[in-house]
């Protein structure tokens, strides 16, 4: 295995990096508080801050929209997610209600599947999956026993991955809220979760220690 090693320094101090593809050119994007930094990487030879955003309130989690724009989850903010274009245009998502309440850091992350059309929001300490149809005012809200303390989340292909933190597992779902598998990370409160478009590969990092684990999403 080769490493390539590309050193950026940022004039903030960054919190969370997000890696995305649009139209085959791969983007990182870096965020801390109420600023966001979107950066090019070439994985050949370079990485080139292209703009940073200001936002108009503090962000925890963000996930493409579209080509252009952003969805970021908003920390003590009763607009629990918002869309950020390119340009910094800030916007809320019409049609949707969210709970009259606001979060803390860490304690909500977002997903959108765009082929779906479906937000998917997570709420900590409710132990809850809302579920949200961009676009209509459909909304399904999951709470289960196999859910305990949702961290991460992501999606792919119609389903929804969810980082149980009181279980030590990954919990799988449909867009439509229906739980369809449960499965055994072998760490204790796995926070940061991924997957492929494929679904064909998951990698999950734990909150408390120093784990990052690579599974292969065998469905035979």
């Amino acid at each position: 295995m080769h490493f390539l090693i590309i050193k950026y320094t940022l004039i903030f101090n960054s919190k969370y990096i997000k890696c995305i593809n649009i139209f085959y050119t791969n983007f990182s994007i870096v965020f801390r508080g109420r600023k966001i930094a979107l950066m090019s990487v070439n994985g050949k030879s370079s990485i080139t801050l292209m703009k940073t955003l200001k936002t108009s309130t503090e962000v925890w989690s963000i996930c493409p929209y579209d080509v252009n724009r952003f969805i970021v989850e908003t920390v003590d903010d009763r607009r629990h997610a918002r869309v950020i274009g390119l340009n910094g245009q800030e916007s809320d998502i019409q049609p949707l209600t969210f709970p009259d309440k606001t979060y803390g850091a860490g304690y909500c992350h977002c997903t959108y599947l765009p082929s779906d059309g479906v937000l998917a929001v997570t709420d900590y300490f409710e132990h809850t999956v809302h579920l949200y149809q961009i676009g209509a005012v459909l909304s399904r809200r999951v709470k289960d026993g196999r859910i305990k303390y949702p961290a991460g989340i992501c999606g792919a292909q119609g389903r929804v991955f969810v980082a149980s933190q009181g279980t030590f597992t990954v919990v799988e779902m449909t867009v439509q809220g229906e739980i369809v598998k449960c499965h055994d990370v072998g760490m204790e409160w796995p926070y940061t979760i991924s997957v492929t478009q494929d679904c064909g590969h998951m990698v999950v990092a734990n909150y408390y220690g120093k784990t990052i684990k690579l599974f292969n999403m065998d469905y035979a």
